[in-house]
């Protein structure tokens, strides 16, 4: 009997390896971001944690350190690419074991009152059904569990200057890319809503705006995300190539203007709880 394989799904910012690299910069910027609301949500030794929208596992086996060797983290995506790269990166010392599924973060398969706490960081934006994620979501936790989601606000409000010639062409062309996918900009100002419904108590809405100057690391963020998907963009139709060239080169400028700043686009972290 011959089987065919189905074809790998592809993300809006894609799942190749230029993606693959910018999203472990990406992790190594804002972990120290993502730790601090680790502890607010009371992850701990012993835990087990699912990771909801993995990706290539770099928060996953930062949470492994953290829940330790008696814990345990469940990892969901649905690129396989990306769980396959998971379950090929050797866990942290003294983690917890990894468990790596290939499943829709709509319904990962989860037993009821199985988890102690769940996280995602910048998926919601991309799902069709936010709602039922969250529900699945609370029906796995156990109570007091918590649920912790780190996602855009407003992508929109994304700045940098002065005098930037080039921040409505970015902006134009990566929401036009984004309407195309069906991704919500604004997921987390309705984020705490869907808790609610899905039996969640809201108990944190914190907001993360950041400013980078040239020789910040963060700085580098969207220098990355330019060199990984302005080339999608046009290949998608979103941009053209002269477009593109401009912005490279308005960067180049930027980095050597010592009155150059970067405003990260507003985001929300909400962390609901499961009522005892």
């Amino acid at each position: 009997m011959t089987t065919t394989k189905q074809p790998e799904r592809e993300y809006v910012l894609g799942t190749d390896e230029a993606e693959l690299h910018r999203l472990s910069f990406q992790h190594r910027l804002w972990s120290e971001t993502a730790s601090q609301h680790w502890r607010l949500a009371r992850i701990a030794p012993g835990m087990t944690v699912l990771d909801l929208g993995c990706g290539p596992g770099f928060a996953t086996r930062d949470l492994a350190q953290l829940v330790g060797a008696m814990g345990r983290v469940i990892a969901i995506d649905a690129s396989q690419r990306y769980i396959d790269f998971v379950n090929r990166t050797p866990a942290p010392p003294g983690g917890a074991p990894i468990d790596a599924r290939l499943a829709d973060a709509h319904d990962p398969g989860l037993a009821p009152g199985s988890i102690d706490a769940a996280y995602s960081r910048w998926v919601f934006t991309f799902l069709p059904e936010p709602a039922r994620a969250v529900a699945s979501v609370s029906r796995a936790l156990k109570p007091d569990g918590t649920f912790t989601i780190h996602d855009y606000h407003q992508w929109e409000q994304i700045y940098w200057g002065p005098n930037s010639a080039t921040v409505e062409t970015v902006r134009r062309a990566v929401l036009s890319s984004y309407k195309a996918a069906g991704a919500d900009t604004r997921i987390g100002q309705k984020l705490p809503a869907l808790m609610r419904d899905a039996g969640l108590i809201v108990r944190d809405i914190l907001p993360i705006q950041m400013i980078a100057r040239p020789n910040d690391a963060l700085w580098q963020w969207p220098r990355t995300y330019f060199a990984s998907f302005l080339p999608r963009l046009v290949a998608g139709g979103h941009m053209t190539e002269a477009e593109m060239r401009a912005v490279h080169s308005e960067w180049d400028a930027l980095e050597r203007d010592p009155a150059s700043f970067f405003y990260t686009p507003p985001q929300s972290v909400i962390i609901g709880v499961k009522p005892a």
